[in-house]
């Protein structure tokens, strides 16, 4: 009699447990989309951006992945976070001043992270099964510093736009600080989505609304449940990073964003599946 009174109340406390799930309220079908950050994130056994941590995020079951992506000198896009290549490879130089033949045999540099490669926007999107199952969100580093400003940003928007064609990825998200850039993206497509990164969430605001963009790009730690709410009211989509541990996804999760970027994808997964 005992044991059944426990598992009645097992049972009833379970209920309850599920009664009592958020529901989420967003312009993205009132669920949060869950997507790696560079991969698998900052603290993982794969260096950020390489093939095995981006396909890790995806094989464990996420609804796409955000990379940072760079411009090389002879225009081939790799995903690459850092402006000089010496913080993180044994490879010495700014990514826009080699060219890809230069840097495809580059390795990470750190101990754990030695056997792993720099890979091309092509190397990773042509070894992805099932390639439009999934979202991915192309986060622009732009370093147009002593360069022609005008030049890099035209032959970087014309990158982009025939890597997207090419392997038709029409529906990815893409993310940039600068305006401007933005702006030229939307002049060769007005169907991309695209979304302004700022810490300030009224500065984002204002410029998502004044040149109709997708979305806005912020830091966990610079927008409120309210601020996500206000953007979804005025029809923006909201992004959110810098979701760095467990607690930090619950918290995310009750802003009800449309998108998380977290460096733990598996726990966000058990949290939105």
């Amino acid at each position: 009699m005992k044991k059944t009174s426990i598992y009645i109340i097992l049972v009833i406390s379970l209920s309850c447990s599920k009664s009592e799930k958020v529901k989420v309220k967003n312009l993205n079908g009132n669920k949060v989309s869950a997507f790696g950050h560079s991969g698998m994130g900052n603290i993982n056994i794969y260096p950020r951006n390489s093939f095995e941590s981006l396909l890790k995020s995806l094989n464990l079951g996420s609804d796409g992945t955000e990379l940072d992506i760079q411009l090389t000198k002879d225009n081939v896009l790799i995903a690459f976070h850092d402006h000089d290549l010496s913080t993180s490879t044994n490879i010495r130089g700014l990514v826009r001043s080699l060219n890809w033949s230069e840097i495809k045999y580059g390795r990470y540099s750190k101990p754990l992270y030695s056997n792993y490669s720099i890979i091309s926007l092509d190397q990773l999107f042509s070894n992805i099964k099932n390639l439009h199952s999934y979202i991915f969100t192309f986060d622009c580093k732009l370093y147009p510093k002593n360069a022609d400003k005008t030049k890099y940003y035209n032959d970087y928007v014309n990158a982009l736009n025939s890597t997207i064609n090419k392997y038709s990825l029409g529906n990815s998200f893409i993310e940039s600080q600068d305006i401007n850039f933005l702006k030229l993206l939307q002049l060769e497509n007005s169907n991309y989505k695209l979304f302004i990164n700022r810490d300030d969430f009224n500065k984002g605001m204002k410029i998502a609304q004044d040149f109709n963009l997708y979305g806005i790009s912020n830091s966990t730690k610079n927008i409120t449940k309210e601020q996500v709410s206000i953007a979804h009211d005025n029809n923006i989509f909201i992004t959110i990073w810098e979701v760095k541990s467990k607690s930090d996804n619950k918290i995310g999760v009750d802003k009800f964003p449309d998108f998380i970027q977290t460096d733990k994808i598996k726990n966000l997964l058990n949290i939105v599946k």
